[in-house]
């Protein structure tokens, strides 16, 4: 079902740099919530329904400039076979589904499950190139997990180029990455804006808490202490270009994984001093769907089986 289509053709912006361009659309926030009442979410249950703990130790996940040959040639290899299975567009697809309601630009509701929704799309994928990993190299001692890329370093260059799957609309490779401003990316001041400043955002929604601010934030609707925009999620898909600017189908560029790791990131060191913090959702919008976890299922990286090699900005 397209969407897009049903939901306004203005209303889902195609691009980031639209996004950055319409702002947060807090005058639309009754016609958003009406729309996405009559999307229908897919059934719990099915076959992205809920995920155990998988056995062992939780994996660590890596800032990706200290990624070894090693383990940046075995990530690029599993993207690879999860494009020739077929399950790379199928994650893909996940993420075109706009009946999800997991961004900002969607309303009020995207809004609060934007990190929850996008922390579970990194466990399904993070599992999937685990499991195509194991065939590929059956002898490797640890598992792969998704690598993060901190927002105030170059491009990762051991994905210079690498963009295995074709565009999901056309079926044709996808426009080559910009990797370049405008918009800024933000650097270690902006991040430290984004965890540690919070406070600053002023959303203009009705019964904001910490949460709603740190996640206002962090998504790419805030503002540094001076009024300029505070760059983040949103002009980091942007700066990148091609595929990744497109607001559906940006998981296409495997970097997309990389960069939502950073936002998981500075989410996981942010609920450790904010730990009582939750997003105002209720009812079937705490629940991540397609999957079968409701928010409560996702605050604990480790409960998920993943940790993080440095909890430093």
């Amino acid at each position: 079902m397209d969407h897009s289509h049903e939901a306004g053709e203005h209303l889902h912006p195609k691009t980031f740099d639209e996004v950055l361009a319409l702002g947060f659309p807090l005058d639309k926030l009754e016609l958003l919530k009406d729309i996405h009442k009559k999307l229908v979410k897919p059934l719990l249950g099915g076959a992205a329904a809920f995920a155990p703990k998988p056995p062992g130790a939780p994996v660590t996940r890596q800032n990706q400039a200290d990624l070894s040959p090693e383990n940046q040639e075995a990530f690029r290899n599993a993207v690879v076979r999860l494009v020739e299975e077929g399950k790379y567009l199928e994650l893909v697809q996940f993420h075109m589904d706009m009946s999800h309601d997991m961004h900002g630009m969607m309303g009020e509701t995207g809004l609060y499950r934007f990190l929850g929704w996008h922390r579970r799309y990194l466990v399904e994928f993070e599992r999937e190139l685990q499991r195509v990993d194991a065939i590929l190299r059956p002898s490797a001692t640890e598992k792969l997990a998704v690598p993060y890329w901190r927002w105030e370093d170059p491009f990762p260059a051991w994905l210079n180029g690498f963009l295995p799957a074709n565009d999901p609309d056309t079926g044709t490779p996808p426009p080559s990455r910009k990797n370049a401003s405008p918009p800024q990316k933000a650097n270690a001041t902006d991040v430290d804006i984004i965890v540690n400043q919070f406070s600053i955002q002023n959303t203009g929604l009705d019964n904001e808490n910490d949460y709603t601010k740190f996640t206002y934030g962090i998504e790419g609707w805030g503002r540094r202490p001076d009024g300029t925009s505070l760059p983040a999620h949103n002009h980091g898909h942007a700066w990148v270009g091609g595929i990744m600017n497109n607001t559906m189908s940006s998981p296409t560029d495997p970097v997309f994984w990389l960069h939502h790791a950073e936002v998981d990131r500075l989410w996981h060191i942010w609920q450790q001093a904010n730990s009582s913090a939750e997003p105002n959702l209720s009812g079937s919008d705490r629940i991540m769907d397609p999957w079968g976890e409701s928010y409560d299922d996702l605050v604990d990286t480790e409960d998920l089986g993943y940790v993080y090699d440095s909890t430093s900005l």
